[in-house]
């Protein structure tokens, strides 16, 4: 096996965690979390599987999978009131445009 198969071979083996990725997004949100996580699944294709996990000081929307090391995407919804704030992270963002990150900048805005 040429070194060159080793090593791409090698790096489809690893998946790391959504979060330590390139793609990333981030900033303050107008909306509920409901109205902004509905918003953001509304924008993604009819056929992406979400998964929304709550937690006691966080609501996190997974795409593919609740496995962060598996999940095509993450939007992480964090604060109350009106000081909510989100993250979102999507692997291999390159490969629709960044669906998820657009979403989530265009859902905190409306």
């Amino acid at each position: 096996m040429s070194t060159f198969a080793t090593l791409f071979m090698a790096g489809c083996a690893h998946d790391p965690d959504v979060r330590e990725g390139h793609g990333y997004a981030a900033g303050a949100m107008e909306r509920s979390t409901p109205a902004y996580l509905g918003c953001v699944k509304s924008e993604l294709q009819g056929n992406v599987k979400t998964y929304q996990v709550d937690d006691d000081n966080s609501v996190r929307l997974f795409v593919d999978s609740t496995d962060p090391d598996k999940a095509g995407g993450l939007v992480e919804v964090r604060g109350t009131g009106t000081q909510r704030q989100f993250a979102a992270y999507q692997r291999d963002a390159w490969y629709d445009h960044g669906r998820l990150l657009d979403a989530a900048l265009m859902c905190s805005k409306a």
